[in-house]
């Protein structure tokens, strides 16, 4: 008895680690500028509103290939001192899995910072389940930023 006990133990943890293994961090516009920074990929920081030309498609789990969303980010690119120079490029969303959860374009909306990966020509916006490459837009968030980004002086916010 303690052996099904046992097994039925095992099953149920082993079913249940999809549903606790993903934790996010919260959105903030210092950890995405740092994250930018201190990849071994170029990066534009941008702040701006993405538009999608068409409905957002999801990536499937089940497949490992990431999907492509064609959208336009209208804003303005990181300077020494500002958002100062004007962006409005076409931007390819790519969505992807970790697991079960899935990144998207869908729901990127509003003023937003977004960290822009460059590949040749191409302007790439990462979806990731966590969305660690946009953040919503808030004047405090966007004085951190520029904070971090002037002095190398980067507060994280306080939750």
């Amino acid at each position: 008895m303690i052996r099904l006990y046992f097994a039925a133990f095992l099953v149920l943890m082993t079913s249940l680690s999809p549903a606790i293994a993903l934790s996010c961090l919260r959105p903030d516009a210092v950890r995405l500028y740092e994250q930018a920074r201190d990849s071994e990929h170029s990066y534009l920081i941008v702040r701006g509103r993405l538009d999608l030309s068409r409905p957002a498609k999801t990536p499937d789990p089940d497949n490992p290939l990431p999907t492509f969303n064609p959208a336009n980010l209208d804003g303005g690119a990181l300077t020494s001192e500002t958002f100062g120079v004007v962006f409005d490029e076409r931007v390819l969303v790519l969505a992807t899995c970790l697991g079960p959860w899935c990144g998207s374009a869908e729901g990127i909306g509003g003023e937003r910072i977004f960290a822009i990966r460059i590949e040749g020509d191409l302007h790439i916006l990462d979806a990731d389940p966590c969305g660690s490459y946009n953040v919503p837009w808030s004047k405090e968030s966007e004085e951190r930023l520029l904070e971090c980004h002037r002095t190398g002086t980067c507060v994280a916010p306080e939750f």
